[in-house]
Protein backbone atom coordinates (compact mmCIF):
# COMPACT_ATOMS: atom_id res chain seq x y z
CA UNK A 1 0.00 0.00 0.00
CA UNK A 2 1.00 3.29 0.23
CA UNK A 3 3.87 4.82 1.63
CA UNK A 4 3.31 8.29 2.19
CA UNK A 5 3.89 8.94 5.77
CA UNK A 6 7.24 6.69 6.02
CA UNK A 7 9.79 8.40 8.12
CA UNK A 8 12.22 10.10 5.78
CA UNK A 9 10.64 9.25 2.51
CA UNK A 10 11.89 11.35 -0.44
CA UNK A 11 9.62 9.51 -3.38
CA UNK A 12 8.96 11.05 -6.43
CA UNK A 13 7.91 9.09 -9.55
CA UNK A 14 4.97 6.79 -9.07
CA UNK A 15 6.96 3.70 -9.09
CA UNK A 16 9.09 4.98 -5.56
CA UNK A 17 5.76 6.10 -4.15
CA UNK A 18 4.02 2.53 -4.99
CA UNK A 19 0.73 3.74 -6.09
CA UNK A 20 -1.09 0.44 -6.59
CA UNK A 21 -1.23 -3.15 -4.93
CA UNK A 22 1.33 -5.29 -5.03
CA UNK A 23 4.51 -2.77 -4.40
CA UNK A 24 6.85 -2.62 -1.74
CA UNK A 25 4.27 -0.19 -0.23
CA UNK A 26 1.55 -2.06 0.64
CA UNK A 27 2.88 -1.86 3.90
CA UNK A 28 2.07 1.80 4.88
CA UNK A 29 -1.29 0.95 5.94
CA UNK A 30 -0.90 -1.23 8.35
CA UNK A 31 2.36 0.98 9.45
CA UNK A 32 -0.35 3.95 9.79
CA UNK A 33 -1.91 1.99 12.00
CA UNK A 34 0.84 0.82 14.24
CA UNK A 35 2.04 4.68 14.25
CA UNK A 36 -1.45 5.68 15.24
CA UNK A 37 -1.75 3.47 18.25
CA UNK A 38 1.70 3.94 19.30
CA UNK A 39 1.71 8.08 18.98
CA UNK A 40 1.21 10.23 22.47
CA UNK A 41 -0.76 13.37 21.99
CA UNK A 42 1.81 16.08 21.33
CA UNK A 43 2.87 18.09 24.85
CA UNK A 44 2.20 21.46 22.67
CA UNK A 45 -1.32 23.19 21.67
CA UNK A 46 -2.19 25.27 18.64
CA UNK A 47 -5.21 26.21 16.15
CA UNK A 48 -5.90 25.22 12.55
CA UNK A 49 -6.67 27.33 10.34
CA UNK A 50 -10.51 28.05 9.88
CA UNK A 51 -10.15 29.05 6.30
CA UNK A 52 -11.18 27.15 3.77
CA UNK A 53 -8.95 24.31 2.57
CA UNK A 54 -8.22 25.55 -0.82
CA UNK A 55 -5.00 26.45 -2.64
CA UNK A 56 -5.79 30.04 -1.60
CA UNK A 57 -5.54 29.25 1.84
CA UNK A 58 -2.62 26.99 1.80
CA UNK A 59 -0.70 28.32 -0.29
CA UNK A 60 -1.17 31.62 1.96
CA UNK A 61 0.49 29.67 5.18
CA UNK A 62 3.36 28.41 3.23
CA UNK A 63 4.10 31.45 1.39
CA UNK A 64 4.28 33.14 4.76
CA UNK A 65 7.20 31.08 5.42
CA UNK A 66 9.29 31.49 2.11
CA UNK A 67 8.51 35.69 2.09
CA UNK A 68 8.64 36.66 5.46
CA UNK A 69 4.99 37.32 5.66
CA UNK A 70 2.56 36.93 9.20
CA UNK A 71 1.38 33.38 8.92
CA UNK A 72 -2.15 32.22 9.65
CA UNK A 73 -1.52 29.12 11.26
CA UNK A 74 -1.25 29.61 14.94
CA UNK A 75 -0.69 25.96 14.99
CA UNK A 76 2.26 24.90 16.63
CA UNK A 77 4.86 21.66 15.25
CA UNK A 78 6.41 18.80 17.33
CA UNK A 79 10.33 18.78 18.18
CA UNK A 80 11.07 18.11 14.62
CA UNK A 81 9.15 20.73 13.16
CA UNK A 82 11.08 23.45 15.78
CA UNK A 83 13.91 22.54 14.17
CA UNK A 84 12.50 23.29 10.48
CA UNK A 85 11.14 26.24 11.75
CA UNK A 86 13.85 27.77 12.55
CA UNK A 87 15.60 27.24 9.27
CA UNK A 88 12.39 28.75 7.52
CA UNK A 89 13.30 31.69 9.74
CA UNK A 90 16.72 31.45 8.08
CA UNK A 91 15.39 30.90 4.51
CA UNK A 92 12.93 33.98 5.63
CA UNK A 93 15.86 36.38 6.05
CA UNK A 94 17.61 34.89 2.87
CA UNK A 95 14.63 36.06 0.56
CA UNK A 96 14.20 39.43 2.36
CA UNK A 97 18.20 40.08 1.71
CA UNK A 98 17.50 39.26 -1.94
CA UNK A 99 14.46 40.81 -2.65
CA UNK A 100 14.26 43.92 -4.20
CA UNK A 101 13.82 47.40 -2.41
CA UNK A 102 10.05 48.05 -2.25
CA UNK A 103 8.57 50.11 -5.57
CA UNK A 104 5.77 50.87 -7.55
CA UNK A 105 5.75 47.48 -8.93
CA UNK A 106 5.91 45.70 -5.03
CA UNK A 107 3.33 48.03 -4.21
CA UNK A 108 1.34 46.97 -7.17
CA UNK A 109 1.45 43.25 -7.19
CA UNK A 110 0.43 43.81 -3.39
CA UNK A 111 -2.72 45.48 -4.09
CA UNK A 112 -3.75 43.68 -7.38
CA UNK A 113 -3.54 40.38 -5.68
CA UNK A 114 -5.91 41.48 -2.55
CA UNK A 115 -8.27 42.90 -4.80
CA UNK A 116 -8.16 39.82 -7.20
CA UNK A 117 -8.12 37.53 -4.21
CA UNK A 118 -11.77 39.24 -2.47
CA UNK A 119 -13.10 39.22 -6.05
CA UNK A 120 -12.76 35.25 -5.72
CA UNK A 121 -14.29 35.17 -2.69
CA UNK A 122 -17.09 37.22 -3.66
CA UNK A 123 -17.04 34.92 -6.92
CA UNK A 124 -16.81 37.80 -9.59
CA UNK A 125 -14.66 35.22 -11.58
CA UNK A 126 -13.99 37.44 -14.53
CA UNK A 127 -13.07 41.01 -12.37
CA UNK A 128 -10.82 39.13 -10.22
CA UNK A 129 -8.63 37.39 -13.09
CA UNK A 130 -7.79 40.61 -14.30
CA UNK A 131 -6.44 42.00 -11.29
CA UNK A 132 -4.58 38.73 -10.90
CA UNK A 133 -2.98 38.75 -14.11
CA UNK A 134 -1.88 42.32 -13.66
CA UNK A 135 -0.28 41.13 -10.25
CA UNK A 136 1.49 38.29 -11.94
CA UNK A 137 2.72 41.29 -14.50
CA UNK A 138 3.81 43.55 -11.42
CA UNK A 139 5.22 40.95 -9.26
CA UNK A 140 8.12 39.95 -11.90
CA UNK A 141 8.62 43.87 -12.98
CA UNK A 142 9.19 44.51 -9.04
CA UNK A 143 10.96 41.36 -7.61
CA UNK A 144 12.26 39.63 -10.77
CA UNK A 145 11.05 36.35 -12.72
CA UNK A 146 11.93 33.89 -10.60
CA UNK A 147 10.88 35.06 -7.11
CA UNK A 148 9.28 33.56 -4.67
CA UNK A 149 6.38 36.13 -4.60
CA UNK A 150 5.81 35.43 -8.82
CA UNK A 151 5.04 32.11 -7.79
CA UNK A 152 2.55 33.47 -5.27
CA UNK A 153 1.07 35.07 -8.33
CA UNK A 154 1.12 31.59 -10.65
CA UNK A 155 -0.21 29.76 -8.08
CA UNK A 156 -3.45 32.54 -6.99
CA UNK A 157 -4.15 32.44 -11.06
CA UNK A 158 -3.53 28.59 -10.81
CA UNK A 159 -6.37 28.44 -8.40
CA UNK A 160 -8.69 30.60 -10.70
CA UNK A 161 -8.23 28.62 -13.68
CA UNK A 162 -8.91 25.64 -11.45
CA UNK A 163 -12.07 26.79 -10.50
CA UNK A 164 -12.87 27.70 -14.07
CA UNK A 165 -12.62 24.08 -15.47
CA UNK A 166 -9.20 25.06 -17.93
CA UNK A 167 -7.24 22.06 -16.13
CA UNK A 168 -4.23 22.45 -18.71
CA UNK A 169 -3.42 26.48 -17.75
CA UNK A 170 -3.92 25.33 -14.17
CA UNK A 171 -1.55 22.72 -13.67
CA UNK A 172 0.84 24.76 -15.87
CA UNK A 173 0.98 27.51 -13.44
CA UNK A 174 0.65 25.27 -11.02
CA UNK A 175 3.91 24.04 -12.28
CA UNK A 176 5.92 27.00 -13.03
CA UNK A 177 5.36 28.40 -9.49
CA UNK A 178 6.51 24.96 -7.75
CA UNK A 179 9.37 25.34 -10.35
CA UNK A 180 10.26 28.82 -9.16
CA UNK A 181 10.01 27.38 -5.41
CA UNK A 182 12.08 24.59 -5.86
CA UNK A 183 15.11 26.74 -7.38
CA UNK A 184 14.65 29.52 -4.36
CA UNK A 185 14.38 27.26 -1.27
CA UNK A 186 15.38 23.92 -2.55
CA UNK A 187 12.79 20.78 -1.31
CA UNK A 188 12.84 21.18 1.86
CA UNK A 189 10.59 24.05 2.51
CA UNK A 190 6.89 24.57 3.22
CA UNK A 191 5.84 26.38 0.04
CA UNK A 192 7.29 23.17 -1.34
CA UNK A 193 5.22 20.78 -0.05
CA UNK A 194 2.51 23.42 -0.55
CA UNK A 195 3.10 23.66 -4.55
CA UNK A 196 3.25 20.23 -4.69
CA UNK A 197 -0.13 19.61 -2.72
CA UNK A 198 -2.09 22.39 -5.45
CA UNK A 199 -0.82 20.41 -8.44
CA UNK A 200 -1.62 16.99 -7.12
CA UNK A 201 -5.68 18.59 -6.57
CA UNK A 202 -5.24 19.76 -10.09
CA UNK A 203 -4.29 15.87 -11.58
CA UNK A 204 -6.89 14.20 -9.46
CA UNK A 205 -9.50 16.90 -11.05
CA UNK A 206 -8.59 15.58 -14.36
CA UNK A 207 -8.99 12.00 -13.09
CA UNK A 208 -5.57 10.92 -12.95
CA UNK A 209 -5.31 9.19 -10.01
CA UNK A 210 -1.88 7.80 -10.22
CA UNK A 211 -0.49 11.02 -10.84
CA UNK A 212 -2.29 12.48 -8.44
CA UNK A 213 -1.32 10.09 -5.23
CA UNK A 214 2.26 10.38 -6.71
CA UNK A 215 2.38 14.02 -5.63
CA UNK A 216 0.38 14.16 -2.65
CA UNK A 217 3.11 11.34 -1.13
CA UNK A 218 5.73 13.84 -2.24
CA UNK A 219 3.72 16.75 -0.82
CA UNK A 220 3.95 14.93 2.54
CA UNK A 221 7.36 14.25 2.62
CA UNK A 222 8.06 17.23 2.18
CA UNK A 223 5.58 18.78 5.24
CA UNK A 224 6.99 16.04 7.42
CA UNK A 225 10.20 17.26 6.70
CA UNK A 226 9.80 21.04 7.28
CA UNK A 227 6.61 21.04 9.56
CA UNK A 228 6.25 17.94 11.10
CA UNK A 229 3.40 15.18 11.65
CA UNK A 230 1.63 17.22 14.41
CA UNK A 231 1.14 20.13 11.90
CA UNK A 232 -2.50 21.61 10.42
CA UNK A 233 -0.64 21.51 6.94
CA UNK A 234 0.23 17.95 7.07
CA UNK A 235 -3.11 16.63 8.21
CA UNK A 236 -4.59 18.48 5.20
CA UNK A 237 -2.73 16.40 2.50
CA UNK A 238 -3.73 12.92 4.80
CA UNK A 239 -7.10 14.18 4.35
CA UNK A 240 -6.63 14.62 0.77
CA UNK A 241 -4.56 11.16 0.02
CA UNK A 242 -8.00 9.66 1.67
CA UNK A 243 -9.97 11.11 -1.15
CA UNK A 244 -7.56 9.48 -3.73
CA UNK A 245 -7.63 6.28 -1.95
CA UNK A 246 -11.45 6.47 -2.13
CA UNK A 247 -11.57 6.97 -5.77
CA UNK A 248 -9.95 3.41 -6.15
CA UNK A 249 -12.40 2.12 -4.27
CA UNK A 250 -10.24 1.51 -1.10
CA UNK A 251 -12.33 2.52 1.47
CA UNK A 252 -11.35 0.52 4.23
CA UNK A 253 -7.51 1.77 3.68
CA UNK A 254 -8.75 5.60 3.08
CA UNK A 255 -10.47 5.36 6.51
CA UNK A 256 -7.22 4.51 8.22
CA UNK A 257 -5.55 7.47 6.73
CA UNK A 258 -8.33 9.75 7.57
CA UNK A 259 -8.36 8.69 10.85
CA UNK A 260 -5.15 9.87 10.91
CA UNK A 261 -5.58 12.65 9.96
CA UNK A 262 -8.35 14.01 12.09
CA UNK A 263 -6.19 12.54 15.01
CA UNK A 264 -3.52 14.96 14.16
CA UNK A 265 -5.78 18.05 14.16
CA UNK A 266 -7.41 16.76 18.11
CA UNK A 267 -3.64 16.78 19.02
CA UNK A 268 -2.89 20.98 17.91
CA UNK A 269 -6.26 21.51 19.52
CA UNK A 270 -8.41 21.84 16.30
CA UNK A 271 -11.02 20.17 16.94
CA UNK A 272 -13.74 23.02 16.87
CA UNK A 273 -13.03 24.12 13.19
CA UNK A 274 -14.83 23.27 9.41
CA UNK A 275 -12.04 21.72 8.63
CA UNK A 276 -12.50 19.14 11.16
CA UNK A 277 -16.11 18.45 11.38
CA UNK A 278 -15.42 18.05 7.82
CA UNK A 279 -13.18 14.99 8.17
CA UNK A 280 -15.55 14.01 10.82
CA UNK A 281 -18.39 13.88 8.87
CA UNK A 282 -16.29 12.16 6.23
CA UNK A 283 -15.09 9.36 8.18
CA UNK A 284 -18.50 8.94 9.25
CA UNK A 285 -19.60 8.63 6.02
CA UNK A 286 -17.08 6.13 4.82
CA UNK A 287 -17.83 3.75 7.95
CA UNK A 288 -21.33 3.72 6.98
CA UNK A 289 -20.65 2.47 3.18
CA UNK A 290 -18.36 0.02 4.88
CA UNK A 291 -20.87 -1.09 6.65
CA UNK A 292 -19.05 -0.24 9.57
CA UNK A 293 -22.66 0.94 11.55
CA UNK A 294 -21.49 1.05 15.24
CA UNK A 295 -18.31 3.22 14.39
CA UNK A 296 -20.08 5.30 11.96
CA UNK A 297 -22.58 5.53 14.93
CA UNK A 298 -19.52 6.34 17.47
CA UNK A 299 -17.95 9.38 15.16
CA UNK A 300 -21.18 10.77 13.95
CA UNK A 301 -22.69 10.94 17.74
CA UNK A 302 -19.31 12.94 18.48
CA UNK A 303 -20.12 15.56 15.84
CA UNK A 304 -23.75 15.69 17.17
CA UNK A 305 -22.35 16.63 20.30
CA UNK A 306 -19.50 19.39 18.98
CA UNK A 307 -22.39 20.71 16.98
CA UNK A 308 -24.31 21.30 20.22
CA UNK A 309 -21.65 22.50 21.72
CA UNK A 310 -20.50 25.19 19.07
CA UNK A 311 -24.18 26.35 17.99
CA UNK A 312 -26.59 25.56 20.13
CA UNK A 313 -29.61 22.80 20.10
CA UNK A 314 -31.65 24.46 17.49
CA UNK A 315 -29.22 25.69 15.30
CA UNK A 316 -29.61 24.47 11.43
CA UNK A 317 -26.48 22.14 11.00
CA UNK A 318 -28.19 20.04 14.24
CA UNK A 319 -31.12 19.22 12.10
CA UNK A 320 -28.27 17.28 9.50
CA UNK A 321 -26.65 16.15 12.19
CA UNK A 322 -29.43 14.79 13.43
CA UNK A 323 -30.62 12.72 10.06
CA UNK A 324 -27.52 11.34 9.32
CA UNK A 325 -27.26 9.78 13.17
CA UNK A 326 -31.01 8.18 12.14
CA UNK A 327 -29.94 6.91 9.32
CA UNK A 328 -26.91 4.94 11.18
CA UNK A 329 -29.46 4.24 13.93
CA UNK A 330 -32.01 2.69 10.94
CA UNK A 331 -29.28 0.16 9.95
CA UNK A 332 -28.93 -1.12 13.20
CA UNK A 333 -32.78 -1.36 13.59
CA UNK A 334 -32.91 1.07 16.38
CA UNK A 335 -36.32 2.59 15.07
CA UNK A 336 -37.29 4.59 18.15
CA UNK A 337 -34.65 7.14 18.65
CA UNK A 338 -33.76 7.18 14.89
CA UNK A 339 -37.23 8.18 14.56
CA UNK A 340 -36.72 10.84 17.21
CA UNK A 341 -33.45 12.48 15.80
CA UNK A 342 -35.81 12.75 12.29
CA UNK A 343 -38.69 14.62 14.05
CA UNK A 344 -35.94 16.55 15.60
CA UNK A 345 -34.32 17.62 12.64
CA UNK A 346 -38.09 18.53 11.03
CA UNK A 347 -38.93 20.38 13.62
CA UNK A 348 -35.61 22.72 12.70
CA UNK A 349 -35.81 22.76 9.29
CA UNK A 350 -39.84 23.73 9.05
CA UNK A 351 -38.79 27.01 10.55
CA UNK A 352 -36.94 27.77 7.45
CA UNK A 353 -37.27 29.09 4.51
CA UNK A 354 -35.37 28.20 1.15
CA UNK A 355 -35.01 25.79 -1.12
CA UNK A 356 -32.28 24.02 0.20
CA UNK A 357 -34.40 24.01 3.61
CA UNK A 358 -37.51 22.64 1.66
CA UNK A 359 -35.43 20.12 0.26
CA UNK A 360 -33.64 18.92 3.55
CA UNK A 361 -36.87 18.73 5.06
CA UNK A 362 -38.31 16.65 2.23
CA UNK A 363 -35.23 14.27 3.00
CA UNK A 364 -36.66 14.17 6.35
CA UNK A 365 -39.56 12.95 5.55
CA UNK A 366 -38.98 10.29 3.45
CA UNK A 367 -36.72 8.70 5.77
CA UNK A 368 -39.75 8.94 8.57
CA UNK A 369 -42.07 7.33 5.88
CA UNK A 370 -39.17 4.47 5.75
CA UNK A 371 -39.08 4.06 8.89
CA UNK A 372 -43.12 3.98 9.13
CA UNK A 373 -43.11 1.48 6.25
CA UNK A 374 -40.52 -0.61 8.68
CA UNK A 375 -42.99 -0.48 11.34
CA UNK A 376 -45.61 -1.46 9.17
CA UNK A 377 -47.54 2.06 9.99
CA UNK A 378 -48.68 2.54 6.04
CA UNK A 379 -50.70 5.67 6.31
CA UNK A 380 -48.07 7.79 7.85
CA UNK A 381 -45.79 6.34 5.62
CA UNK A 382 -47.73 7.01 2.28
CA UNK A 383 -48.40 10.71 4.14
CA UNK A 384 -44.31 11.41 4.44
CA UNK A 385 -44.08 10.15 0.96
CA UNK A 386 -46.61 12.13 -0.30
CA UNK A 387 -45.16 15.91 1.46
CA UNK A 388 -41.68 14.64 0.43
CA UNK A 389 -42.84 13.88 -3.42
CA UNK A 390 -44.24 17.58 -3.16
CA UNK A 391 -41.24 18.95 -2.94
CA UNK A 392 -38.61 16.29 -4.52
CA UNK A 393 -40.51 15.98 -7.97
CA UNK A 394 -40.32 19.28 -8.95
CA UNK A 395 -36.77 19.97 -8.05
CA UNK A 396 -35.21 16.40 -9.50
CA UNK A 397 -36.58 17.96 -12.60
CA UNK A 398 -35.00 21.22 -12.24
CA UNK A 399 -31.61 19.12 -11.12
CA UNK A 400 -31.62 17.61 -14.73
CA UNK A 401 -31.63 21.00 -15.98
CA UNK A 402 -29.09 22.74 -14.61
CA UNK A 403 -25.75 21.87 -15.74
CA UNK A 404 -24.10 24.40 -13.06
CA UNK A 405 -24.53 22.55 -9.81
CA UNK A 406 -22.29 20.24 -8.79
CA UNK A 407 -22.87 16.34 -9.79
CA UNK A 408 -23.09 15.19 -7.02
CA UNK A 409 -26.35 17.50 -5.92
CA UNK A 410 -28.11 17.09 -9.15
CA UNK A 411 -27.63 12.92 -8.94
CA UNK A 412 -28.41 13.16 -5.38
CA UNK A 413 -31.54 15.21 -5.86
CA UNK A 414 -32.37 12.80 -8.54
CA UNK A 415 -32.33 9.74 -6.25
CA UNK A 416 -34.46 11.24 -3.05
CA UNK A 417 -37.33 11.98 -5.29
CA UNK A 418 -37.19 8.08 -7.05
CA UNK A 419 -36.60 6.53 -3.50
CA UNK A 420 -39.77 8.50 -2.38
CA UNK A 421 -41.42 7.46 -5.55
CA UNK A 422 -40.58 3.83 -4.78
CA UNK A 423 -41.92 4.10 -1.28
CA UNK A 424 -45.34 5.70 -2.46
CA UNK A 425 -45.79 3.05 -5.24
CA UNK A 426 -44.58 0.13 -3.00
CA UNK A 427 -47.79 1.09 -0.59
CA UNK A 428 -50.28 2.45 -2.95
CA UNK A 429 -49.67 0.63 -6.32
CA UNK A 430 -53.28 1.47 -7.45
CA UNK A 431 -52.92 5.09 -6.90
CA UNK A 432 -52.54 6.81 -10.29
CA UNK A 433 -50.03 9.38 -8.84
CA UNK A 434 -47.59 6.39 -6.91
CA UNK A 435 -47.59 5.57 -10.59
CA UNK A 436 -46.62 8.82 -12.20
CA UNK A 437 -43.87 9.46 -10.00
CA UNK A 438 -42.45 6.20 -10.14
CA UNK A 439 -42.53 6.38 -13.91
CA UNK A 440 -41.35 10.09 -14.04
CA UNK A 441 -38.47 8.61 -11.36
CA UNK A 442 -37.15 6.38 -13.75
CA UNK A 443 -36.83 8.56 -16.56
CA UNK A 444 -35.31 11.23 -14.20
CA UNK A 445 -32.43 7.98 -13.69
CA UNK A 446 -32.06 7.21 -17.20
CA UNK A 447 -30.83 11.32 -17.73
CA UNK A 448 -28.90 11.26 -14.56
CA UNK A 449 -27.18 7.74 -15.37
CA UNK A 450 -24.21 8.99 -17.68
CA UNK A 451 -22.94 11.45 -15.07
CA UNK A 452 -23.37 9.15 -12.35
CA UNK A 453 -20.78 6.71 -15.01
CA UNK A 454 -18.51 9.22 -15.33
CA UNK A 455 -18.32 9.91 -11.30
CA UNK A 456 -18.60 6.13 -10.42
CA UNK A 457 -17.77 4.93 -6.65
CA UNK A 458 -21.03 5.79 -4.29
CA UNK A 459 -22.60 8.30 -7.03
CA UNK A 460 -23.07 5.46 -9.60
CA UNK A 461 -24.37 2.43 -6.44
CA UNK A 462 -26.87 4.99 -5.24
CA UNK A 463 -28.27 5.10 -8.90
CA UNK A 464 -28.07 1.53 -9.31
CA UNK A 465 -29.96 0.96 -5.88
CA UNK A 466 -32.75 3.70 -6.47
CA UNK A 467 -33.23 1.77 -9.81
CA UNK A 468 -33.86 -1.34 -8.69
CA UNK A 469 -36.28 -0.25 -5.64
CA UNK A 470 -38.29 1.57 -8.46
CA UNK A 471 -38.20 -1.81 -9.93
CA UNK A 472 -39.11 -3.77 -7.05
CA UNK A 473 -41.74 -1.21 -6.29
CA UNK A 474 -43.27 -2.33 -9.75
CA UNK A 475 -43.76 -5.81 -8.92
CA UNK A 476 -46.51 -4.57 -6.82
CA UNK A 477 -49.11 -3.63 -9.45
Amino acid sequence: MLELARRGTTTTTMRETGWGRGSRTTRFVPRMRTWTRERTRGETRGRERDGREGAFGAFAFAFAFAVGGGTVSEGTCDAKAAAAEAAAAAARREAEARAPTSNASTAQWRIYTDIGRGLVREGKVDEARKYLERALVEAKRGFGEDDAHVAAALNNLAELRRIESRWEESERMFGEALKILRNAYGENHPAVGTALHNLAGCRLAQNDVDGAFALYAESLARKEATLGTNHPEYATTLYHMAEVLCRNERKEDAVVVLERSIRVSEEIGAAHTDAYLKRMKRLAQLLFECERYEDAERVRRRILSNLEDMHGEEHVTIAGACESLALVLTELDRLDEAGRLLERSTKILSRLRGDGAALALASARLNLGEIAEKRSNTDEAITFARLALDVLSPSALDAIRRDDLRDDVRVGVVVQHARAAALLHRLAPADPRARHHAHTAAQNLSAVSSIAEKSGGTIQTRVRDAARALEVSSRNE
